[in-house]
């Protein structure tokens, strides 16, 4: 399971690598169109008072990777104590929805048993779950709890806000070139906002499987090296039982040998 998760890893690393540097060039157009002082904004990226949010938990379908879905659901039980209401629900994964049914909290779409082929599929079905409860007024913000991965060998559970998008400071920096946009701004801020927002719900669900393989690599290879110390412990006891036999009975023979010849 261990050289499984590694190949996984090794895969879902390269899509990782190849997906910041589009999402990042998306939000540098995004930038510059902002920056040309357009008239107009996108629903996706109006802020407005918080007082109904959208929680989405994502975690793996199935176990045998340590602590992994464990901080996960601790994570989002740090931050559904902080709210003072019951935000809606979107469970990724057979462990958080798992979790949250067993403290009692209903979700409102559950996302399970994704396979890797389907999983372009699940983001675009996700991101426009998340959309239309953020366009419609059903939420004022979207939430998620995910594993943010750090390193090869490291992963942090966190909770960020996913709606309304923030532009990251370094890919709004403010330039003095002015450009000319074709067909139109107003048409290119219409069609980049919602491609940007996929682009960071797929990102987000990449470094999420890299966080699991990660996981899990690490919790069967401490599986082995635990089962090969229990191993030696066992021969050790076996050969130390063993002994204590064979030398109990060489004293049994020795001591019936000198009674025999008493």
């Amino acid at each position: 399971m261990e050289m499984v998760s590694a190949a996984k890893l090794k895969r879902f690393q390269k899509v990782l690598d190849q997906a910041a540097p589009y999402t990042t060039a998306l939000e540098g157009l995004l930038g510059r169109l902002i920056e040309a002082k357009t008239p107009f904004r996108h629903p996706l990226l109006t802020p407005r008072p918080e007082k109904k949010r959208a929680l989405m938990v994502v975690t793996s379908d199935t176990d045998l990777c340590g602590s992994f879905n464990m901080d996960l659901v601790d994570e989002a039980t740090r931050f559904l104590g902080t709210l003072p209401e019951t935000p809606v629900l979107v469970g990724f994964g057979k462990s958080g929805v798992n979790a949250l049914g067993r403290m009692g909290l209903t979700c409102h779409t559950v996302f399970k048993d994704t396979k890797t082929a389907d999983l372009e599929h699940a983001v675009k079905k996700t991101g426009l779950l998340l959309e239309t409860l953020f366009r419609e007024h059903k939420v004022d913000a979207v939430y998620v709890t995910y594993p943010r991965f750090m390193t090869k060998a490291s992963f942090k559970a966190v909770t960020e806000k996913l709606l309304p998008l923030t532009l990251e400071a370094e890919n709004a920096a403010v330039s003095s070139v002015e450009y000319i946009f074709e067909p139109g701004a107003e048409f290119l801020f219409t069609k980049l906002v919602p491609m940007i927002f996929e682009a960071k719900v797929r990102e987000l669900f990449m470094g999420s499987f890299v966080a699991e393989q990660t996981a899990r690599m690490n919790a069967m290879h401490q599986a082995t090296k635990n089962a090969g110390e229990l191993i030696e412990s066992l021969t050790l006891t076996r050969n130390k039982i063993r002994q204590a036999a064979i030398t109990k009975e060489l004293i049994e023979i020795v001591s019936g040998s000198k009674a025999a010849k008493q």
